[in-house]
């Protein structure tokens, strides 16, 4: 038996690889369809996602966005019921309703900032008692977005704190939460 050797027919092979090579897609045009895949889904998902959050807020706070808080605040509560807080944002205004002791007939309205922003009328304001001051009386802190605002419990009534008191009280406020 004679061993003969000759070379390969690899031309059929050869033509299809090259072929493929042609038609696959160079690695930037890749890249270049997956940023924009990436930018596309960005641009449609946000709106849907914002729109969903909307929505999930006004099952949770209701529109016009309002929350409550009750607490002992030491206005009116001598038949031992806790003083009744509700903050609602109408418009973009935010006013603070007081029910001292729980009882309607003596309804106070603390005026509280005005919103500004195509957001303005959705922000909840987020209502919390904490002793701010350190005095023993339980001051209201209004969280809107990422700001809080401080009403001090004095005289039997809350007040919004003065410029002075804002520099001492931004520490307390910002450590407790």
């Amino acid at each position: 038996m004679a061993v003969v050797s000759r070379p390969l027919n690899d031309s059929r092979r050869a033509g299809l690889l090259r072929r493929v090579r042609q038609a696959a897609p160079s690695l930037w045009m890749t890249a270049l369809a997956y940023m924009l895949l990436l930018v596309l889904g960005y641009l449609l998902l946000t709106p849907v996602l914002g729109w969903g959050q909307r929505r999930l807020d006004d099952l949770r706070y209701g529109f016009p966005r309002s929350t409550q808080v009750d607490g002992f605040v030491g206005h009116g509560e001598q038949d031992g019921e806790p003083t009744h807080l509700v903050g609602l944002n109408i418009h973009g205004q935010i006013s603070i309703l007081e029910l001292p002791g729980g009882d309607a007939s003596t309804l106070r309205t603390i005026q509280g900032p005005y919103l500004v922003g195509a957001d303005g009328p959705y922000a909840v304001p987020m209502l919390t008692l904490q002793d701010v001051t350190g005095d023993g009386n339980v001051d209201l802190l209004v969280q809107i977005r990422d700001e809080v605002v401080v009403y001090v419990n004095e005289n039997g009534t809350f007040r919004l704190v003065t410029p002075t008191e804002r520099a001492q009280f931004a520490a307390k406020v910002h450590g407790s939460q």
